[in-house]
């Protein structure tokens, strides 16, 4: 999906699998999103040296991950502590795992959960991109799927980025995601049927986001409304989208 040089919806940093530049897309404001603003990711940790000199290479300046401590404490972020990459880095749990689960049902009975019981997780997120310093705010979880895909749709949202676009790009996680879930599919060829209907319940289709949105719009009066409930401002509101749209006077 390139348009022109560095223009690259699917970002192929060596290690990761799921980095996305949330650049390109038509917005009700006028023209597209920027390039290079904002990227959505999975694990850091899974970069090489080479992945991560392209993180930096793309004007990366802030990193905020969404994983809880015991997953950091696992797999550690390389940007973590200060050194000379420049990288601002916040560790901004979505989920609090003291907070009992709900049993399981459906993927988007599962995130309007989240959406419900974190907001003010997610107000925190927001308030960091509305505050970075210049340069590409990337944020990101282990996969770049479920707590990624949210703060995605909400920052896509506040562009003014059309709903269909937006669930789109959530579902594009089914391809960069496809040939880790191929491999574990492949790994135990006797238990394949029973992971295949595994991965279904799980599986990141643009009906899934489509709900979850209608769900904001039915329970908070859309997902920019939800944000204010949260405690996110205008003012941060309106630096998050200046961020991601060019706005004309």
């Amino acid at each position: 999906m390139a348009i022109g040089e560095e223009r690259v919806r699917v970002l192929g940093w060596e290690g990761c699998l799921n980095v996305r530049d949330l650049g390109g897309y038509a917005s009700r404001y006028g023209g597209e999103t920027r390039w290079g603003a904002v990227i959505r990711a999975d694990n850091l940790a899974r970069l090489t040296e080479a992945g991560r000199r392209d993180l930096l290479a793309h004007g990366v300046r802030t990193v905020i991950d969404l994983r809880m401590p015991e997953e950091v404490r696992l797999h550690p972020n390389p940007f973590a502590k200060e050194g000379e990459h420049g990288v601002r880095y916040h560790n901004i749990s979505f989920l609090d795992p003291a907070v009992p689960k709900e049993d399981f049902t459906t993927l988007a009975n599962d995130y309007k959960w989240m959406l419900d019981t974190f907001s003010a997780s997610v107000a925190e997120v927001m308030r960091v991109i509305a505050s970075a310093p210049e340069g590409a705010v990337l944020f990101h979880c282990m996969g770049g799927k479920d707590r990624t895909g949210l703060i995605s749709a909400l920052l896509l949202e506040v562009a003014g980025v059309d709903r269909e676009t937006i669930a789109a790009d959530y579902a594009l996680t089914q391809e960069c995601l496809r040939p880790e879930w191929e491999a574990w599919l492949e790994s135990e060829p006797d238990k394949r049927e029973e992971r295949e209907r595994e991965l279904a319940k799980y599986m990141p289709t643009k009906e899934v986001m489509l709900e979850v949105l209608e769900y904001l719009d039915e329970r908070y009066g859309g997902p920019i409304e939800y944000l204010r409930r949260a405690g996110v401002s205008e003012e941060e509101l309106e630096r998050i989208r200046a961020r991601l749209v060019p706005i004309e006077d």
